[in-house]
């Protein structure tokens, strides 16, 4: 039920948009800028898109901290559905989450949204472990025949 309101509103804000386009620069014009605006975002994302990949492969070989590009991944991907979903609105708002001073700014943001996430599936995952029961035995697996002493040996008084 909630998906139909937040679809509905997109519609709406997205017909707004180019409505309020058309009056204001002309039919035209508003199609244009339009076809411009998801032109411009698809190369956008493109670029962002192997910058984002070069970071993984980098946090890949240890040359960066291996959390340093999980955040701009994740709005990478939210970002790539706002370009590609039609419209001029979402196309801006997905262009603008992929500039650098907008992902500095969400980047704390979006690392506190997934360690909440991770952690609430990490406990989902532990809570459903099931311990089977029994004896732990600590001890150490030995390859090989295992030689036994035929005489035990004396130690000398004192100790």
């Amino acid at each position: 039920m909630r998906i139909r309101w937040i679809l509905l509103l997109y519609v709406a804000i997205e017909i707004a948009a180019i409505v309020g386009l058309a009056k204001w620069l002309g039919l035209g014009w508003a199609l244009l800028i339009t076809l411009l605006t998801a032109l411009a975002g698809y190369a956008f994302l493109a670029s962002r898109g192997r910058r984002v990949i070069s970071d993984l492969r980098r946090a890949a070989r240890n040359e960066i901290k291996p959390t340093e590009p999980l955040p701009d991944t994740a709005l990478l991907g939210l970002s790539s559905v706002l370009v590609i979903v039609p419209g001029i609105v979402s196309t801006v708002l997905g262009v603008v989450l992929m500039a650098a001073p907008t992902r500095r700014a969400v980047r704390p943001a979006v690392t506190a949204y997934g360690a909440k996430r991770f952690a609430g599936l990490v406990s989902a995952l532990s809570a459903n472990t099931v311990y089977l029961g029994g004896d732990v035995i600590d001890g150490e697996v030995v390859d090989g025949s295992v030689a036994v002493p035929s005489q035990q040996r004396e130690l000398p008084p004192g100790h």
